[in-house]
């Protein structure tokens, strides 16, 4: 996959990631204070991956890849670089159950509901009553420090 490239996106471009999302499927949006890293082949948006801040807690939101670029190693290649950068950081995400092998090859585990923090205990509970078959994921602190995949874009 020599011709995707990895990056964090700018604020200037969440408008057009936020369309991605919606032509995917996904209504989660974009906030100002989210990290989006993005892989793209030239001016093609190929996926998208979020670093959250929410109640203190790191989260991975929204992995979403286009349905025409999934089952091609792009989303691992997106999910191996978004790890990469948070180093010595705790992660949760919330994910489809029967992408847990996908999240557990980059070191998510199961956590139990019971000992995750209590919005994401809350957030599981809502999307479970919309009939989504979801987990919570945990990966721990990652002490050591491994070189960025991603460049650091400026507005």
């Amino acid at each position: 996959m020599s011709d995707v490239t990895l990056r964090i996106a700018t604020p200037a471009e969440y408008p057009r990631i936020r369309a991605a999302y919606t032509a995917w499927g996904y209504n989660g949006g974009v906030a100002p204070d989210d990290v989006v890293y993005i892989a793209e082949r030239g001016e093609a948006l190929l996926g998208v991956v979020r670093r959250t801040l929410e109640h203190e807690v790191t989260m991975l939101r929204g992995m979403y890849i286009a349905p025409t670029e999934q089952r091609h190693g792009i989303g691992s290649q997106l999910l191996n670089a978004f790890v990469a950068e948070l180093h010595d950081v705790e992660c949760y995400c919330v994910p489809l159950s029967h992408l847990r092998t996908f999240y557990g090859r980059a070191g998510f585990g199961p956590s139990t509901d019971t000992a995750a923090p209590e919005f994401l205990r809350e957030r599981v509970t809502t999307y479970r009553g919309r009939g989504l078959d979801v987990l919570i994921m945990r990966r721990g602190i990652n002490l050591m420090r491994r070189s960025s995949a991603f460049t650091e874009a400026t507005a």
